[in-house]
């Protein structure tokens, strides 16, 4: 395995890893797109913005340059789904067949696409695999333990992540179902929203597990139809990243639901710079839902509350009274 490694996405996780890769020996370069931005990285060796706390190492070299970052004979992608497709595009001329991981949780917004699809759209088939699993940016940088799946059709592929990015407080399990991994890492930012809605009216610990766990069903049935195995969804990529999202004070989507709640989503989304990939995933997976015809109660609710401004108290009450029937 080459020790030189690329990171495209200075936000919170891609600098996470790029620390996490550097206390390993990795020669790593860390790409942010915006030279203003990249230039305050270079001097503050702090991310201000996304990750703000954490020294991020001398010996990481990070740049704008898109040409000196796809240099490196591997490659992680953690930029948010709303602007990977045309990060893709701009890297592809570059590109010169090196494996990628993936670790973008979302899906496109337009198009429903996973990541691992757009890529194959853009660029053609190539080594590629997913990270995904309760990985929120900030423990994982101050160096607290966790476990998280690396997902890849090629066994060697995602064995050489695996073997990359394990250590002492990040342990990596792998995967074949691309798919299943994919779609958990995208659908539990959903539900998390919905999570920070009970949170923000103080609805309690059987609310909130019950919704959780009646969550956990939809993702698995919407999961399942898309391509994904339903083992998976009970694993660390789904149950795993779920409850994280949805309780973790520093997850963005539950942080999103709480907030419309207590400030409104508006005044929220004005004043965060983080991406809240469940805004774009809920309007994907709603439309593919609809289209396919596949019954999802509680990603239309939070549907109905993030874009049709429907009171939260309505669309629990409008849970609550759903037909009856059997578990």
């Amino acid at each position: 395995m080459g020790k030189k490694i690329g990171i495209l996405g200075a936000g919170g996780w891609g600098t996470t890893l790029s620390i996490l890769l550097n206390k390993k020996g990795y020669e790593v370069i860390l790409w942010e797109v915006f030279p203003e931005y990249a230039k305050i990285l270079r001097e503050k060796r702090e991310n201000i913005y996304y990750l703000p706390g954490i020294k991020i190492p001398s010996s990481i070299n990070i740049t704008s340059d898109i040409e000196k970052v796809m240099e490196s004979p591997f490659l992680i992608i953690a930029i948010p789904s709303r602007y990977f497709r045309d990060i893709i595009k701009k890297m592809k001329n570059f590109y010169k067949g090196q494996p990628l991981l993936i670790g973008t949780k979302g899906l496109e917004i337009e198009t429903g696409k996973r990541m691992s699809e757009i890529v194959e759209e853009e660029i053609g088939k190539v080594p590629l695999a997913i990270i995904s699993g309760p990985t929120i940016a900030r423990e994982i940088a101050k160096g607290f333990p966790a476990a998280a799946v690396v997902a890849s059709k090629d066994k060697k592929i995602g064995e050489n992540f695996q073997k990359i990015l394990s250590c002492d407080n990040l342990r990596l399990y792998t995967n074949k179902d691309v798919a299943g991994v994919e779609l958990g890492g995208a659908l539990k930012n959903v539900i998390a929203i919905g999570a920070g809605i009970i949170d923000g009216l103080k609805l309690g610990t059987n609310t909130k597990a019950s919704y959780i766990t009646r969550g956990l069903k939809e993702m698995v049935r919407i999961g399942k139809i898309l391509g994904g195995k339903e083992k998976t969804f009970w694993g660390l990529s789904g149950m795993g990243d779920l409850i994280t999202t949805c309780f973790s004070p520093y997850s963005r989507n539950r942080s999103f639901g709480q907030a419309i709640v207590e400030v409104g989503k508006e005044e929220y989304l004005r004043k965060t710079k983080m991406a809240i990939e469940g805004i774009y995933t809920t309007k994907s997976i709603y439309k593919i839902s609809k289209k396919m015809k596949i019954e999802t109660p509680i990603i239309d609710a939070i549907y109905r509350i993030v874009f049709l401004n429907k009171e939260p108290k309505d669309e629990i009450k409008r849970l609550m009274r759903r037909r009856l029937k059997e578990e």
